[in-house]
């Protein structure tokens, strides 16, 4: 085997990175369709300022011919014996089991737990030996590693002079840096779990204190490839940080600290994570001590904060101008990290409390465009959420907020301003400290915000210009004078709580509207009505209650799947390997399956893939209790490399009714691998009429898992309908597919699909050097053709934060082909659907069909299909495929894009409980045979001339059908087209009943 990482035994990088100076310049393409990535890059130029002298010998000249050669290298033969081992044992519990080749503390790095040994030379070596190897996890021992000097890097940003522009190189300070491909992880303990100690591997920073560049910026400019282009002023980030993080990277169990910061004496340091720009940077099982700033992201995509927590000083985590989605998940920003460390200097919690109460923000969300948000909490700071726009110009955020939990905040969440599609808050509580506000508007917000099912102690704000602010099953206590004091804009309440008999809501005089139904205080509203000229509407009545949004939902699983032994079986196969454009060339399926048989064989346990590009031309199977591994311990990008499977299988003679290229076998799974199909538009076949193919992964039993596996063009995804895969566990799938994502079925109960993560840029940005992958832009075929994904007859199942970009049904629910039933009860929490031409699709339902969905976003934007529509129930007007009495209910729901019409309900029974309809489509609602309830719904497209024809908000035919219409907000007024005149219903079509409190 070729050695890519050492020579004369010394990495590389290493050796040039010690004698350079280098510039970092970074571009970012913001096009969220999959078009061309060509200002989506990150180069690193070397400038090598000496000649490099080993032994006395090797010339400047000779180490970057060396370079070249290594990332030239092609194809890697194969060791005929694979090695047979075992995982690294870790003093505390892990979900999986870890897996390194670059163990810092190896002789060939040299790391050192000893105090005063500066580690960062010794680390960085490791990261270039794992990025020069193709990818992989560096591993870091439990034990404190010290952190004393930096490095100096230049960022070349856009900025004018005058009316010209010109690139401008700023330097900043680093310690470690994470090429692509890297991942850093440690050995973790949870301080949840430990009495809130501290322990494990903990990176000591004694770097950066005081440091007058810890949160730099400048003015620059960028072209907005979302808007058409436009030229916008901006300030990017020349910050320091401790460690950047570049595309496709991640930082994962392990805590870090900083040992000299005083509570009495708090200087600033330099962000703790710095995600620059790209894809994919996860942070997971992570503990920020006492960071000042803790993770900063900028202009980027994909971030993904999971199960960590952190003491910030400042700042938690900041976000900017995130054009895909990005992801936060069980956080928790509390000053009670840092004191109950157990770690030396540990102040009180009164002490840091008392600090970050005073100056700290938990989160800080500029413009994201789509981010979820779940289990967030944020305990004792100055502001827990703050959302509005970016600095120097008007973007701001949308989001899907699910579990946020803010406790003892002067301000639990400020909202400077929201873009037009809104925040989606449910099942949530926000908590002021003494004094304080739950929630605040600033003057500049105008749009939409969503509470559902959330719990205030304390008042509410709005100093908003306008926009529509709707609470439907929400709770108000423990307020001085208002629960809503409300100084403009539209407020709807839908079936909410008061804890106190007065004191309910205040109208400022600008206020526009107030309805309420079922609100109150024992059924009464007390109302202050400073208004000029408030139109308020009252409504207690029976006949407006609705079940409220389900509680305590399970969105993962108790245990992470893994198999049950330790073994592991480091096949070394041939392969392509470095940092250029070539494909592998010898079929490696019989290898691999014989590697796979053996270690079941064996007792089972992983067979894991060293770094590369391998060619799989033939099926395989994974035996029950084996799992198939590369180096991917993080969800990843086709453009962040690491280890690949390559393919022209198409199912041989049976075509795509062919088996699939790689099946699982009961409790079997794949995990940390990115696969991607050679011939899907060759030989023949286009991007406009790809190649059909077998779904790449089949489940064939149940408990089979499959956990950061990234498609980067294929036909068919994952098949988990033609068996029974009951328990089956899929977490972070991502890529792009022509004509399926993920189809579930088959009588499966209790699985779960999470993080699924389909856009058509997998196709098309690929990774240094191209490295062998396809380059396949599929947005106008899967926009006609694809069915992202389908479930069929499936029983408990969960189905969380997953997003799908350009797809013909975004989410498809429909009969099971296997067993012939309809779906059952099921619960979706954060689906997206962008760019599709039908986001939600209901083809088949019988009477025990109930599909719930809280936070959704279902958006069409123009496809090449003449009717696009949110939603479709039912395929055709009275269709016999779905039941009358089957139900889909959206709770908090999203709606934009260019719609032809809204939501289409052919049959069934649909609940729209509070919804923002941005654009509506005409008309909106189209109930063409089934019932409809609208509920707490804000129809914010304006709609000139006559309500007539689909000119309407409400369309009802001639059929057997009704629609209610409850305590809605029209931006054009009431307007209906309704061909069965008293089948058209609810509190927007009673007499107003006004009055300043009732």
């Amino acid at each position: 085997m070729h050695n890519l990482n050492r020579y004369d035994g010394e990495p590389i990088m290493t050796m040039i990175e010690n004698r350079r100076n280098f510039n970092v310049k970074v571009t970012r393409d913001h096009c969220k369709n999959g078009g061309s990535p060509k200002s989506h890059t990150s180069m690193i130029n070397f400038r090598i300022t000496k000649t490099i002298f080993k032994s006395g010998k090797i010339t400047t000249i000779a180490v970057i011919a060396m370079f070249i050669a290594n990332i030239a290298n092609a194809q890697v033969g194969a060791i005929k014996q694979p090695a047979n081992q075992r995982s690294i044992k870790t003093v505390y519990p892990t979900k999986d089991w870890v897996i390194s080749d670059f163990v810092v503390t190896d002789s060939r790095f040299g790391a050192k737990a000893s105090p005063g040994f500066d580690n960062r030379a010794a680390f960085q070596a490791a990261i270039d030996a794992a990025y020069n190897n193709g990818g992989g996890v560096v591993y870091i021992p439990a034990g404190n590693y010290e952190f004393r000097n930096t490095k100096t890097a230049t960022k070349s940003v856009r900025v004018r002079k005058g009316t010209e522009e010109i690139m401008k190189d700023f330097d900043y300070q680093y310690v470690l840096n994470l090429p692509s491909s890297v991942q850093l992880r440690g050995d973790w303990a949870n301080p949840e779990l430990n009495k809130g100690k501290v322990l494990g591997t903990i990176l000591e920073v004694r770097v950066g204190k005081n440091a007058p560049n810890y949160n730099g910026t400048v003015e620059s400019w960028w072209n907005d490839s979302q808007a058409g282009n436009a030229l916008r002023t901006t300030y990017t980030s020349i910050a320091d940080r401790f460690i950047d993080m570049n595309s496709g990277t991640g930082v994962t169990n392990l805590s870090i600290w900083y040992p000299e910061q005083d509570i009495n004496n708090i200087k600033p340091y330099p962000w703790t994570l710095f995600q620059p720009g790209g894809d994919c940077a996860t942070i997971e099982n992570v503990t920020l001590v006492n960071s000042y700033n803790g993770f900063y992201s900028a202009p980027s995509e994909l971030h993904y904060v999971l199960n960590s927590y952190m003491t910030a000083l400042s700042t938690g985590i900041e976000v900017h101008v995130c054009t895909d989605i990005g992801r936060i998940e069980n956080v928790k920003v509390d000053p009670k990290y840092w004191a109950n460390s157990g770690l030396p200097g540990s102040p009180s919690l009164a002490k840091i409390s008392a600090y970050t109460k005073a100056n700290g923000t938990g989160f800080n969300m500029h413009r994201s465009d789509w981010e979820y948000v779940s289990d967030l909490y944020v305990s004792d700071y100055k502001t827990g959420m703050w959302v509005g726009k970016e600095p120097g110009f008007a973007d701001a955020p949308n989001a899907q907020f699910y579990e946020i939990h803010i406790k003892n905040c002067e301000t639990g969440i400020y909202v400077q301003a929201v873009n037009p599609y809104g925040l989606l808050i449910s099942n949530s509580t926000f908590e002021a400290a003494k004094g304080g506000n739950a929630v605040y508007f600033y003057n500049d917000f105008k749009t939409s915000v969503q509470f559902n099912g959330v719990d205030f102690t304390g008042p509410i704000v709005s100093d908003g210009s306008d926009g529509v602010i709707s609470f439907e099953g929400c709770t108000f206590s423990d307020y001085s004078e208002y629960g809503l004091k409300i100084n403009n804009g539209n407020v709807l309440l839908t079936q909410s709580e008061f804890k106190k008999p007065g004191g309910h809501v205040f109208l400022g005089s600008d206020v526009n509207t107030l309805k309420s139904v079922n609100s109150g205080y024992n059924g009464k509203l007390e109302i202050k009505n400073d208004s000029k000229s408030a139109k308020v509407e009252i409504n207690n009545s029976k006949e407006y209650l609705f079940d409220p949004i389900p509680k305590k939902i399970v969105t993962d699983i108790k245990v992470h799947p893994k198999p049950a032994s330790n073994k592991v079986f480091k096949v070394d196969l041939p392969r392509a390997t470095g940092f250029n454009n070539e494909q592998p060339t010898e079929d490696v399926s019989a290898q691999l399956q014989k590697a796979l048989d053996e270690v079941k064989a064996a007792g089972g346990g992983t067979v894991y893939l060293p770094g590369g590009r391998y060619l799989l031309n033939n099926p395989i199977k994974v035996p029950s209790g084996v799992e198939l591994r590369g180096t991917w311990d993080v969800q990843h990008h086709t453009q962040s490399g690491g280890v690949g499977i390559l393919t022209t299988y198409a199912g041989g003679a049976a075509g795509e009714k062919g088996p699939s290229l790689i099946q699982l076998a009961e409790g079997a799974g794949i995990r940390g691998i990115t696969i991607a199909q050679l011939n899907l538009a060759t030989d023949g076949y286009s991007p406009a009429n790809p190649r059909t193919t077998p779904f790449l992964v089949q489940g064939q039993g149940a408990g089979v898992y499959i956990v950061n596996l990234t498609i980067g063009g294929g036909d068919k995804g994952i098949d988990l309908a033609s068996y029974n895969t009951s328990r089956h566990y899929v977490d972070y799938f991502a890529g792009v597919l022509a004509r399926a994502g993920i189809w579930v079925g088959g009588g499966a109960e209790g699985g779960f699909i999470r993080n699924m993560q389909l856009n058509p840029h997998y196709g098309s940005r690929l990774p240094q050097g191209g490295q062998g992958y396809p380059r396949v832009a599929l947005t106008r075929f899967i926009q006609s053709n694809c069915s992202a994904l389908k479930f069929a007859d499936i029983k408990n199942q969960t189905i969380f934060n997953n997003f799908v970009f350009g797809s013909f049904y975004g989410i498809h629910f429909l009969k099971d082909a296997i067993t012939g039933k309809n779906p059952g009860e099921m619960t979706v929490v954060g689906h997206g659907s962008d760019g599709c031409s039908y986001s939600l699709f209901v083809e088949d339902a019988d009477k025990n069909t109930k599909i719930v969905a809280i936070n959704s976003e279902l958006v069409n934007t123009r496809t090449a299909e003449p009717v696009r529509s949110y939603v479709l129930m039912g395929g055709e007007a009275n269709t016999n495929k779905v039941h009358p009495d089957a139900r889909l209910i959206l709770y908090n729901t999203a709606f934009w894009g260019s719609p032809t019409v809204g939501a289409i309900i052919n049959s069934g029974t649909v609940r729209f409980q509070q919804a923002n309809f941005q654009r509506s489509g005409a008309p909106a609602i189209d109930n063409r045979g089934g019932k409809v309830h609208v509920y707490s719904s804000y129809f914010a497209q304006r709609m000139p001339g006559e309500a007539n024809g689909d000119n309407v908000y409400a369309k009802l035919h001639t059929t057997n059908v009704s629609t209610e219409l409850t305590n809605n907000y029209y931006i054009s007024g009431f307007r209906e087209n309704n061909a069965k005149q008293g089948k058209i219903y609810g509190s927007d079509i009673v007499p107003d009943k006004k009055g300043d409190s009732q």
